[in-house]
């Protein structure tokens, strides 16, 4: 099976293919199966309690040890986030309008703001794509938008207001140095 991004599989190509999409063994692959339902269960089912949809998703698994060194199928990376979901306003899909609260608004934002869009798309121009991203400054609006779309879904959540602080970068900074010792 080619390897693509973003393409609908069957059971049948996973079962065919257990090596290739990363499973240890067949038999992970009725958990990976029930961790896929239950996991959008849960988050939609949240989500729908504060008015948002569920639509779309990116589940990424990996095995880990457990206490006793066995090696276990679990969820990783940004599980039901704006980032790697796509979650609609229920309001506005009642009244016939898509108000998206991901990161697709910034990716459309980015295909059009710069002159040759196939840079960001195709995976064989990485080297352009670094540069880019190094030589060129997004305008702060542009950036805010994303910040806006996060806390927002952040707030609907957690019923809870967020408030920005002045200088974001310095508190990242301040994370990284005296909580993880990353930065010197």
């Amino acid at each position: 099976m080619p390897e693509q991004d973003d393409v609908n599989i069957s059971r049948s190509d996973i079962e065919a293919n257990v090596a290739a999409f990363g499973f240890e063994q067949a038999s992970d692959i009725d958990l990976y199966e029930k961790l896929l339902k239950e996991g959008f269960k849960v988050i939609s089912d949240a989500l729908s309690e504060h008015d948002q949809m569920f639509v779309d998703t990116k589940f990424e698994f990996g095995y880990v040890n457990d206490k006793d060194g066995n090696s276990k199928l679990i969820y990783m990376d940004e599980v039901g986030t704006p980032d790697s979901s796509r979650i609609w306003d229920g309001a506005a899909y009642r009244e016939g309008k898509i108000v998206e609260n991901s990161k697709e608004g910034f990716r459309q934002f980015l295909l059009n703001h710069f002159d040759d869009a196939d840079i960001l798309l195709n995976k064989d121009r990485m080297p352009e794509r670094e540069a880019l991203a190094r030589d060129n400054d997004l305008p702060l609006e542009a950036m805010m938008n994303v910040s806006r779309t996060y806390t927002g879904v952040a707030e609907k959540v957690t019923g809870s207001s967020i408030q920005l602080p002045e200088n974001p970068k310095a508190d990242i900074i301040k994370v990284l140095r005296e909580n993880y010792d990353l930065i010197d």
